[in-house]
């Protein structure tokens, strides 16, 4: 009862401060989202995130941190940040048995933010996980607190519903779409032009991919960019995969004409293979019948080898930086091809 007491004492200290970072009515955003897609608590992927929050902390001033988890355990983490104790977030941790998030490597990284980012102020998008748990927690120090039908109030109650809602159905498309929902909602809150950082499941960060368990709804990276175009730069962090040259124009030429490429990102190939270090992706639009004319050379390359989605009649060049400083380009038209019942491309001699 007295860890109870604690906690509600704590949440009341946050209720009595301004929320760090966030304005009184949402207004249009010009600041940057910075986003990283990652593989729950691998440790690689935790120290290159932790790494990329510390440079943008110390040298762009940000201080929001958008995570996976429901605005209310966002909230507990808040409190945790001021907290003189780690009784809040020992209390997470709780919550989350059973979740990829309760991992002591995970632990580690949000104590390393806590001693080098001490101003750092956490947002969660994702629905309403552990909303008997965390989620009821929150409530009752809403309530204790005298804050029953305030705006924490209500936002803790709409994303419960969220988690109910997904939790009732399983529907993972209805999640996608509410994930994108909560983090523009959060954004569109901050001061104008305030830039943020956020860290997601990889399935969630690829700029041209639908979700990852229905196909019927863009993920919710390829939802932001829709929206914010390139303000958003992300990284899968899983994949090696980097968008940040994604939208970057070059020319190439194709059977003597000259058309424009469009870059759509790179991939680090260190930890897939010896020959070579990474690739480059880029489309050429509206130079199918061209490359069509063009003779095969004999090779396919998957569809799953690419970081965007293939489209019957477009038009691929992948550039490869070899272990040895050289470069090697590849051309490949997507033309129905199949091999051994598994969709390619197409090589083919520019």
């Amino acid at each position: 009862m007295k860890k109870l007491a604690s906690l509600f004492a704590a949440l009341a200290l946050l209720l009595a401060l301004a929320a760090p970072g966030a304005a009184a009515e949402a207004q249009p955003q010009t600041g940057r989202i910075y986003l990283y897609g990652e593989t729950h608590a691998d440790p690689a992927c935790l120290a290159q995130e932790l790494e990329a929050w510390e440079g943008y902390y110390r040298h762009l001033g940000m201080r929001d941190l958008f995570i996976e988890v429901p605005s209310y355990a966002a909230a507990f983490m808040n409190l945790w940040m001021k907290a003189e104790d780690d009784a809040i977030l020992s209390r997470l941790f709780e919550d989350w048995e059973g979740a990829a998030m309760h991992s002591q490597d995970v632990w580690d990284f949000y104590k390393a933010i806590k001693e080098r980012c001490p101003e750092t102020v956490f947002h969660g998008f994702d629905v309403g996980h552990q909303y008997n748990t965390t989620g009821a927690r929150y409530l009752i120090g809403l309530a204790l607190t005298g804050q029953m039908g305030s705006a924490d109030w209500d936002e803790a109650q709409r994303v419960i519903d969220q988690g109910k809602q997904y939790y009732q159905t399983g529907d993972n498309a209805y999640r996608e779409n509410a994930m994108t929902e909560n983090l523009t909602r959060a954004f569109e809150a901050l001061p104008m032009g305030a830039s943020i950082m956020v860290i997601t499941g990889s399935a969630h960060s690829n700029l041209y991919a639908m979700d990852y368990y229905t196909g019927t709804v863009p993920c919710m990276a390829n939802q932001l960019r829709q929206q914010y175009g390139t303000a958003l730069v992300a990284r899968n962090l899983s994949a090696g995969i980097d968008y940040a040259r994604a939208g970057e124009t070059a020319p190439v030429t194709l059977g003597g004409a000259e058309y424009t490429a469009v870059c759509l990102g790179e991939q680090d190939l260190t930890a897939l293979s010896d020959q070579y270090l990474s690739r480059t992706y880029w489309l050429i639009p509206d130079s199918y019948a061209a490359a069509a004319a063009l003779p095969a050379d004999g090779t396919v390359l998957p569809h799953t080898e690419y970081i965007s989605p293939v489209e019957t009649g477009q038009v691929y060049c992948l550039d490869y930086l070899c272990a040895d400083g050289s470069t090697v380009q590849w051309f490949y038209r997507a033309d129905g091809a199949l091999w051994q019942d598994i969709p390619v491309t197409t090589g083919f001699a520019a």
